[in-house]
């Protein structure tokens, strides 16, 4: 640990340079601005930055890119808490909690919240990463298929937590998901189901989805029951968007509980940030003395998912580092960045490539502060042009959500997924049908069909395998556990429910 705590201050010593800081700044903001925009993301951030890194040195240049990939899971958060119109995946969580804060006059403060909320998560991720990689990684390698299906299970059935007061709409909600995750390619033989058109060959698109349910559906709510904001003063205090020592104790242990999660379930290939995010908010909810204030401007719902969200990019680094293995979307452009400057990303590049590895670190750790400043005292910006536009407002989300939509792959049928699905999204809350299992479902059933098909050929065909090893039978009865749980909950709270007035 010494040693690695050595590399990083050489490295950052070497990495502090004028024109170094600048770069990680510029992409920090770069990367802020892309994440808040409907449908860009950590993915295309990246990817639009690359050519800017040709004829950099390594260093450099993957700083560039560390920098723009932990700016747009800051970004994220400005339109979700703003507008309710999540940047990507995993602000869907921050739109539940930060938006009603927006509507009650607390905007300035969601969004302080969720700047230190990040800054901690990064922070954490940041420190497993340069401590722990080799360990974490030694032990992720052991998961298969069987592991990665249970753990899919066991957040599917996460949904009965989800579920409210209405378990049977939440139910409805959840097939609803697992019915458009089965359009498209099978991915294990390549047949085709439900593709009506070739546009549906890769399925639908989550990110299409998601902007038209919570961004189109919002602003036809919004119009029809003539919805403001409630935009607070005038003019902005330090204390107004600056959490307090209050609001920093009660985010304290969520925050921290949301950087392990994310740091945990970002070391895993395919699962990624927005996992991390649900993971850690119906966390919050069963630990919550108040779950009831949940979806209504909780702060500590707000702050644990922010957490997961940042924790999750150093979380995905160590597996890229240390074995090659991309852990998102955002990772595999990074894999390909790592190629394109030569160099080979395995269990030899921090041998190899010391110095390169430890200044992309130590860029990362630079880029985090400079992103907690530079998002907390921009808030005033972002609230005070919310306050001019809000009478256009609903034009203009609109305008972004088809922009974003279609930006995803640059074409007209995104757009129509998305018009579709902010009717549907419309629909959906006239109905007071909850979007969370739906959402959980859509982002779940396809990598669980995946593992599932590839375990029982592991198996041979025998589902004995999801019981032959300690780890997967840990996973397998957690899950048994936890559906158990939500089934017995309703009638074991009836019958106290009953004693007591009895």
């Amino acid at each position: 640990m010494l040693s690695s705590l050595s590399d990083l201050m050489n490295a950052m010593a070497l990495f502090v340079t004028p024109g170094n800081l600048l770069l990680v700044f510029v992409a920090g903001l770069i990367g802020t601005i892309v994440g808040a925009l409907p449908g860009l993301g950590p993915s295309a951030g990246i990817a639009l930055m690359m050519p800017l890194t040709f004829g950099m040195d390594p260093v450099s240049g993957l700083g560039l890119l560390t920098g723009v990939y932990m700016g747009t899971m800051y970004g994220g958060r400005l339109t979700a808490i703003l507008i309710n119109t999540p940047g990507d995946a995993p602000a869907i969580i921050t739109a539940l909690e930060g938006y009603p804060m927006m509507q009650q006059g607390r905007g300035g403060l969601a969004l302080g919240i969720s700047a230190f909320a990040s800054f901690v998560g990064g922070i954490f991720g940041l420190i497993m990463l340069i401590f722990f990689a080799p360990i974490i990684a030694e032990y992720a390698i052991f998961l298969g298929p069987p592991e990665y299906f249970m753990l899919m299970v066991l957040g599917l059935s996460m949904i009965i937590v989800l579920a409210g007061a209405d378990p049977l709409k939440a139910l409805i909600a959840t097939f609803f998901g697992v019915l458009l995750s089965t359009i498209g390619s099978d991915y294990v033989s390549g047949n085709t189901r439900f593709v009506i058109t070739p546009d549906l060959i890769e399925g639908i698109d989550f990110v299409a989805v998601i902007i038209g349910l919570f961004g189109i559906g919002e602003v036809l709510v919004n119009i029809e029951e003539r919805i403001r904001l409630n935009m607070g003063k005038p003019e902005f205090r330090m204390s107004e968007f600056i959490p307090g020592r209050k609001d920093l104790r009660q985010i304290a242990m969520p925050s921290l509980r949301g950087s392990t999660i994310g740091t945990g379930i970002g070391v895993l290939p395919g699962a990624g940030p927005t996992i991390a995010t649900f993971v850690s908010y119906i966390l919050e909810q069963k630990l919550s003395k108040h779950p009831e204030k949940f979806g209504k401007g909780a702060i500590e719902g707000l702050a644990s998912p922010e957490a997961a969200n940042n924790a999750a990019v150093p979380g995905a680094l160590i597996p890229l580092l240390t074995l090659g293995i991309p852990g998102s979307g955002g990772t595999a452009i990074m894999l390909g960045a790592l190629i394109m400057f030569g160099l080979n990303p395995g269990p030899m590049l921090m041998i190899q490539s010391a110095d390169i590895v430890w200044g992309t670190i130590a860029g990362l750790v630079i880029a985090n502060v400079f992103l907690l400043g530079s998002n907390i005292l921009l808030i005033p910006v972002f609230v005070n042009a919310l306050r001019l536009i809000q009478r256009h407002l609903s034009p203009i989300v609109v305008a972004f959500c088809l922009v974003g939509a279609f930006a995803i792959n640059y074409g007209t049928f995104d757009v129509w997924i998305t018009m579709i699905f902010g009717v549907i999204g419309y629909l959906m809350k006239k109905a007071k049908y909850p979007a969370g299992p739906f959402i959980l479902a859509l982002v779940l059933a396809p990598l669980a069909e995946n593992y599932l098909r590839q375990a029982i050929m592991l198996g041979q065909g025998s589902w004995g395998i999801f019981f032959a090893k300690p780890l997967t039978a840990t996973f397998t009865s957690l899950v048994i556990l936890v559906v158990g749980f939500g089934l017995l909950k309703g009638p074991i709270t009836a019958a106290l429910k009953r004693r007591r007035e009895g």
